[in-house]
């Protein structure tokens, strides 16, 4: 939670009450779901979202890409409709008994840091939460990174889950999940002293 301390400035208060996890439905942008739950205090919110870029913004070094194709109104309601049955399909099993609530939003855009940081300002969100590719080098400056520019959003705190964080507690050789969560908190916490944040 965003909380004035006694000087006034902003600062995080661990568990978070409202936390924007963006994903792209990739295994890598759903390996920041299970963070961000874990994140969240009870009665807390998290909102995922899947963002619908338009076609002809397609990368052509995916599959997907047909160039000069345009979906009908149709397709495109209906692969929102997937999105939207993914992102449930996201929400852990332990979110209920937590107390912590999900929403979920299908928004569509052309530039996703944009979108993110837009939605994240609209829905009053504590900190975004989300994954990276950890892209480095060329295949950085051929794909972009999305993690980045939203990193480098003003007044924006977020929280990058690498693609190789352990997906389950069982998976964590030395530390369990909510210990290495706890760590990295205080890091993030300690990074941002003096920030105004």
């Amino acid at each position: 939670m965003n909380t004035p301390d006694a000087a006034g400035e902003r600062t995080l208060a661990v568990p978070f009450r409202s936390i924007l996890c963006p994903t792209d439905l990739s295994d890598t942008g759903d390996c920041a779901v299970e963070v961000a739950y874990r994140l969240a205090g009870p009665g807390g919110r998290v909102h995922l979202m899947h963002i619908c870029e338009p076609p002809f913004l397609g990368n052509p070094l995916y599959g997907p890409y047909v160039q000069g194709y345009v979906p009908t109104s149709e397709e495109t309601k209906a692969g929102e409709a997937k999105a939207l049955a993914r992102l449930q399909r996201l929400v852990p099993a332990s979110a209920e008994e937590a107390e912590v609530h999900s929403e979920y939003h299908v928004v569509r855009g052309v530039n996703v840091a944009t979108v993110i940081e837009d939605e994240a300002r609209r829905l009053d969100c504590d900190v975004v939460v989300m994954g990276t590719h950890g892209r480095t080098g060329l295949g950085r400056i051929l794909m972009g990174s999305v993690a980045t520019d939203v990193v480098k959003k003003q007044g924006l705190p977020v929280i990058l889950v690498h693609a190789d964080h352990p997906a389950h507690e069982e998976d964590v050789p030395s530390a369990s999940t909510a210990e290495r969560l706890e760590q990295g908190i205080d890091r993030l916490a300690s990074g941002l002293e003096g920030t105004g944040i």
